[in-house]
């Protein structure tokens, strides 16, 4: 097998994870900082915008995973808002994750899974990462496929 091939896998228990792409980025890795929240005005226009959402485009060739498994971590440490979805072609979501003022530990990564629906696999895997203890707070995501 080619080594480049082997290398985008990982074992994980007894499972097979693989990184699943940024939408509209590059490689299957984020880093950000928090920015300030957005500030709505008048007329629909924002004065801000946050970077607080990012989105994982789940292959459609690739529907046979049985799980997703999100890694955040933070060199910075400290409270972080964070919300996990599994978005569904359907315009539907299952929201798995929702916790206020989680404390990432340096050098210790925060790991959450979740399982779709037993009848559709999600088209995205979105994660939102906020809140105003964690401006200007960095930390890096990725998103795998389990099989």
């Amino acid at each position: 097998m080619n080594q480049k091939f082997l290398s985008l896998f990982l074992l994980i228990g007894s499972l097979i994870t693989t990184p699943i792409p940024l939408v509209g980025g590059q490689g299957s890795t984020v880093t950000k900082t928090v920015s300030t929240p957005t500030i709505p005005a008048p007329f629909g226009i924002n004065i801000t915008r946050n970077n607080w959402n990012t989105d994982w485009a789940v292959p459609s060739n690739n529907n046979t995973f049985r799980r997703y498994l999100v890694e955040i971590s933070s060199n910075d440490g400290g409270p972080f808002d964070i919300r996990i979805y599994l978005k569904y072609s359907d315009q539907t979501a299952d929201q798995f994750f929702n916790q206020e003022a989680v404390n990432i530990v340096t050098n210790k990564p925060l790991k959450i899974e979740s399982t779709p629906r037993p009848d559709a696999q999600p088209y995205q895997v979105n994660l939102f990462v906020g809140g105003l203890e964690s401006l200007g707070k960095t930390y890096t995501a990725t998103v795998m496929g389990c099989y």
